[in-house]
């Protein structure tokens, strides 16, 4: 009020009283405000005091309705402040969602909160205080909150001065970062976070212990899950750049791994399993290959920095301990950097030495280290010996899972059972990643146990349906007793092998690996007991196809129930709830195995199917021989490949490769479900040529796909892709003509799309002033405020556009059409396919020389695209192709199919008929006779001929036309060449023939012999193969496929040299992250090419909707695997395009789902019409 009195002074008497009512009214509604905001906290706060703390989803909405509210109003110093604090604490925690960090519009208030959080006594070792900061995490502002307090430069000056001074020795970035900080602040939550830690890893905190019936110990439920939790956070905090720059440099100051990782070895206690988990995963995370500069490192420079280390370690040796580490100083860096070699040859040094070794090389403070020696040699170890590089390890990863990774909880938690998340030792989908190598570790790992979790229902059920039991058997040749497993029931999915699996051929290992290059094996099945129908499914199997055996040994069954969820509550420290007392699903439970006597589950690949004569029946050989009985008989034998690196597993162990021996079933599982191996495959063939990514994604796209940078680079219109198009060649410039098409209906349309701009039409012919209604095809360019306009002739053959854009419709048919990045989202109604169609049209028209690629979730989706495509008209069929099994579905009216072999085939058929065109056209002007014509009237032309029959008759003929009609004097009709051929000879006078008839006629005659040079060569390439190869590669403009068959044809289309530019994704909303990845990398990076293929990439979806289908409810809350790549950029901060008037349901039904988007109104119609009414 203070601040205005002076504007209040120079007003009316009137104008004054009336401002100061205002001000009054505002204050007493703001005071209003307030109590009620505190009545609603204290009555809310009264609750969870009644009910113990115990909130368990009953409050929605009280965070943002409330707690939060009420906080924003509240002062630090006020009664209720800490109370608040803690009550906004238990309840973000429990709703678990990232958009509660998105609620927090306050960041100082937000701050504060914090601060209250860690520093109070109370909130000590609370587990939950480290699930709240892995929340805000999740979110852009509240995570730049979260870094400021527990991830900043400060953590630099927690370190010893004698460290610091080596770190700031490397790198002039963090001398420039040290510079900046402060002074050295007096409380650090971070610093008494992790002390806190190593205190209960070394038994400094006493850690209440609980004994069990077997004599063992365990650490009490309360504090393992604070231990968990703490690890939890600190994964998060080291898998993005901007928070673990300092935090690294911090834990390895203080030996962090190595004190946690040596207190657990030499702990007794039981339940440390995830604890050893999640501290490997921050193991790995510290010494991931990327550098303080965000360089990913190859593995021969991490190999090259160890050995570094290992020179100066003998340095030091040499110059202090000559006589004692003689072994040491003459060994080779390489031996040196072997864990194995050290321990004996240090054996020599005393431990004041050995410690006054170590403080020299400033990896503990001699004044302070209490420790023995074999913390001190796993310390020096620690330094010197470099981790597995993450593709080695991902090497050894088997592709099909095991039983022990198919019950184990904690790769796999239960999915939807639990009230609340329970930690987890697995990677996350975050908004940022350390390296195109992390992303792909990342998505790789929950891909892999996302389908490791259908596998496992899927084996599940078919186990329990075939209800193995034990029964007495006699052997033959001793006539002793025996038991045996059999199978009571019946499973549609599954067979008992008959003759059990042998190894074929082991192939050795290629140079430099150590996993077998091949495993070969058989077995055998008998089909006597199936019907035709199943027979048929077992016969059909193809190569590539997969199949699992599964060893059942019904002697180790202990037939218990399967345990109370109340149990599984307890093992996670969850509170139990009124349905605890139910039992856990039999695919939900871990036990299982032993419950059924699953002893082993091992993948296998179907490369053969053979008969009892041998026979190979795979596919559609399998109805031909399947006629004949008495030869094929009921005995299949199946040649299979088996996973290498699980075979190599196996030899080690203890039964080595017996295990596949004692395989007694065989389960095979429906083809759409095992598409896993594939996109495995393709992701770890990523890996392995991580390097060529960043040739292949556009620069300006890098950064944005990892997470960094700034996220409005990419579109169109920013300075970074201004200055990629001006600089780059055979790209258009950021201010050439972009050609629309018959994007408008008229030019009114045109008009309306830009109404707050001045549209000038150029080569206007109404000089009325009236705006013309025909359909016409515009190029416009854009200058600012002012836009021109380019008309031409719209073809009345096709159908076109039938849809009048809205104007933001029509931005987002530029934004696509132009460099750069696009999305678009589209609410229920709004015409995302119809613009993904204008799009494409656009592309194809714009860029004749370029190639664009379709991509889409489902086989509906991107049959639906197609069919409108073509329904358009105005792009020849033999410019699409159809890729994957959904093509048989498609509804288009064409000769022949849109598969590669269906456009071959049309192809050849387009072929026969122009040359049968030329063959007349020859005939007619007399240089060939019908005589010359085949025994079924072919053509007796070639593609190869009819262009001599080009070169050397018609265009000389259709040159001299031109020439003697140049003057204007000619009768046209007397010179045009080719009169018999257009039937001409009967023309009346009145018909006489003008110079644009004549272009016409041989612009036709131009398309004819110019589609045939594209068919030349089909001429020379003679198997199907060749040619369907070389139609997708040189002849296809567009080519379609889902996002599932990209995964799945990217290695081929890679050795094939497939390429594109432009590339359209439909439902991008529904495809995980990896699936909508792999689509932009069909094609290979060159090396001399220092400039990617690729131009545009446009994103339509609407995350709004339905999210990626992922089956295991945990993966999707705490790994965030149900987050597209579409919602990731929009919640990174890319801009996007909403459209935003729908014309699909009456507004009433709109009223639904319009709360969920911004401006979503109706077209026109949608009130008009009576049907929406």
């Amino acid at each position: 009020f203070t601040f205005h009195s002076s504007l209040i002074l120079t007003m009316t008497s009137k104008r004054r009283k009336s401002s100061l009512e205002k001000g009054r009214e505002e204050g007493k509604k703001k005071i209003k405000e307030n109590l009620c905001h505190r009545a609603s906290f204290c009555k809310l706060y009264q609750k969870i005091v009644e009910n113990n703390g115990e909130v368990a989803g009953k409050y929605d909405g009280a965070v943002s309705g409330i707690v939060w509210p009420f906080l924003k109003e509240c002062k630090e110093s006020d009664e209720e402040w800490l109370k608040a604090c803690q009550i906004l604490l238990v309840l973000v925690v429990d709703q678990e969602e990232g958009s509660s960090a998105s609620l927090f519009d306050d960041m100082q208030k937000l701050r504060e909160v914090l601060n209250t959080l860690f520093y109070d006594s109370d909130s000590k070792d609370n587990p939950e205080i480290m699930q709240f900061c892995s929340i805000l995490l999740k979110s852009k502002s509240p995570r730049t909150v979260v870094l400021s307090l527990i991830a900043d430069v400060n953590l630099l000056q927690l370190m010893s001065e004698r460290r610091l001074e080596l770190e700031l020795k490397k790198s002039a970035s963090l001398r420039r970062s040290f510079s900046q900080a402060g002074s050295k602040p007096k409380k650090n939550w971070t610093d008494e976070w992790i002390n806190g830690l190593l205190q209960y890893f070394e038994g400094e905190k006493k850690c209440v212990e609980e004994s069990n019936e077997d004599g063992t110990t365990e650490l009490s439920r309360s504090v393992l899950e604070y231990l968990h939790r703490s690890l939890e956070l600190l994964i998060d905090l080291l898998s993005a750049f901007d928070s673990r720059q300092f935090l690294v440099l911090y834990l390895n100051s203080m030996n962090f791994t190595v004190r946690c990782q040596f207190s657990l070895n030499e702990s007794p206690l039981k339940n440390q399993r995830l604890l050893q988990q999640l501290l490997s995963r921050v193991y790995r995370l510290i010494e991931f290959p990327v550098g303080l500069d965000k360089t990913p490192r190859s593995k021969s420079e991490v190999i090259s920095s160890y050995h570094s280390r290992a020179t100066i370690f003998q340095k030091l040796c040499h110059r202090y301990y000559l006589e004692d580490t003689e072994e040491v100083i003459y060994a080779g860096v390489g031996l040196l950097c072997n864990g194995n070699f050290l321990p004996r040859a240090m054996g020599g040094l005393s431990d004041y030495n050995f410690l006054d070794l170590l403080h020299r090389l400033r990896l503990v403070d001699k004044d302070n280290c209490k420790k023995g020696r074999d913390y001190l040699m796993a310390t020096l170890l620690h330094y010197l010996t470099p981790p597995p590089y993450p593709l080695d390890r991902l090497k050894n990863f088997p592709v099909y899972p095991s039983e022990r990774i198919l019950f184990d909880r904690s790769l796999i938690p239960p999915s939807a059972l639990l009230r609340k998340t329970p930690p987890l030792a697995t990677s996350k989908l975050q908004i940022q990643f350390l390296s195109y190598l992390d992303y792909l570790l990342r998505n790789f790992e929950l891909v892999r146990l996302e389908s490791a979790y259908e596998i496992r229902s899927d084996l599940v059920d078919v186990i329990k349906r075939l209800k193995p039991v034990v029964r007495q058997a006699i052997k033959e040749e001793s006539n002793d007793v025996f038991l045996k497993t059999e199978f009571t029931g019946w499973a549609r999915m599954a067979l008992e092998i008959d003759e059990p699996v042998r190894l074929v051929r082991v192939t050795p290992p290629k140079l430099g690996e150590n996993v077998p290059a091949k495993v070969i094996a058989e077995f055998t099945v008998d089909l006597v007991h199936c019907g035709d129908y199943i027979r048929g499914e077992w016969e059909s199997l193809s190569e590539f196809d997969t199949l699992f055996l599964v060893t059942v040994d019904a002697n180790k069954m202990t037939n218990a129930p399967p345990p109370l969820l109340k149990e599984l509550e307890k093992e996670f420290n969850i509170r139990s709830n009124e349905d605890s007392d139910r039992h856990i699903p039999d695919n939900e439970d871990d036990t299982f195995p032993e419950r059924f006597g699953v002893t082993a589950i091992r993948g296998c690949m179907v490369l053969s199917i053979r008969d009892e004569n041998g026979n190979a029946i795979n596919g559609s050989n399998s109805n031909e021989i399947r006629d004949n009985d008495s030869n094929v008989g009921t005995k299949r034998t199946f040649t299979i490949e088996l996973d290498t690196a699980q075979f190599a597993y196996d030899s080690r162990s203890k039964n080595g490769t017996e295990i596949y021996q004692s395989c007694n079933l065989v389960v095979r599982r429906h083809g759409r479900e095992n598409n896993f191996r594939a996109v495995l495959e393709t992701i770890r063939g990523l890996m392995e040529g991580s390097g060529s990514i960043a040739r292949v994604i556009p620069s300006w796209l890098q950064p944005i796909i990892l997470g960094y940078g700034d996220p409005k680079s990419a579109t169109y219109d920013s300075s970074i892709i201004r200055s990629y198009a001006m600089k780059t060649p055979g790209v258009a410039k950021p201010d050439a003509f972009l050609d629309f098409g018959d994007t408008f209906l008229d030019q009114k349309h045109l008009i309306e799309s830009f109404l707050e701009s001045k549209v000038v039409i150029e080569n206007e012919e109404n000089s009325m002033g009236r705006l013309k209604t025909d359909r016409q095809n515009y190029k416009v360019q854009f200058h600012g405020d002012e836009i021109k306009a380019s008309m031409r002739n719209f073809s009345s053959e096709t159908k076109g556009n039938p849809v009048r854009f809205t104007p933001v419709q029509i931005k987002a048919i530029k934004s696509g059409l132009s460099l750069g990045l696009t999305l678009v989202v589209g609410p229920p109604g709004t015409g995302k396919s119809d613009v993904a169609v204008q799009i494409i049209a656009n592309l194809y028209h714009s860029f004749p020389n370029q190639r664009t690629v379709i991509i889409t979730h489902s086989n509906a989706a991107l049959n639906d695209l197609f069919q409108k495509i073509i329904a358009r008209g105005d792009i020849d069929e033999r410019y699409f192709i159809r890729l994957g099994s959904g093509e048989r579905d498609l509804d288009v009216e064409s000769s022949h199919d849109f598969s590669r072999v269906g456009r071959v085939s049309h192809s050849l058929e387009r072929r026969a008929a122009l040359l049968d065109t030329v063959q007349q056209l020859s005939e007619s002007i007399g240089i060939s006779r019908k005589e010359e014509r085949g025994a079924d009237s072919s053509s007796s032309y070639t593609c190869e001929s009819a262009k001599y029959f080009y070169d050397y008759h018609v265009k000389k003929a259709v040159d001299k036309f031109i020439e003697v009609t140049k003057s204007g004097g000619a009768d046209i009709d007397r010179s045009f060449p080719f009169p018999s051929f257009f039937h001409l000879e009967e023309n009346t006078v009145g018909d006489k023939m003008t110079m644009n008839d004549a272009e016409v006629k041989l612009k036709y005659i131009d398309g004819i012999f110019s589609e045939l040079e594209e068919y030349r060569p089909l001429e020379l390439l003679k198997s199907q193969r060749q040619r369907t190869d070389y139609f997708l590669m040189k002849q296809a403009k567009i080519v379609a496929m889902t996002c599932t068959h990209a995964a799945i044809a990217r290695s081929r289309l890679i050795k094939m040299g497939f390429q594109y530019d432009n590339i359209v994704m439909e439902e991008a909303g529904q495809m995980t992250e990896v699936e909508a990845f792999i689509p932009l990398l069909l094609q290979r990076g060159e090396m001399d090419v220092a400039i990617s293929r690729l131009k545009r990439i446009c994103l339509i979806g609407d995350h709004n909707q339905l999210p990626p289908v992922v089956k295991n409810l945990t993966f999707a809350r705490f790994s965030n695997l149900d987050r597209s790549l579409f919602a990731r950029l929009i919640e990174f901060g890319v801009p996007y395009i909403q459209l935003d008037r729908q014309g699909r349901t009456r507004s009433e039904i709109a009223d639904l789902y319009r709360w969920r988007y911004k401006n979503l109104g109706d077209l026109q119609h949608v009130i008009d019409s009576i049907e929406y009414s």
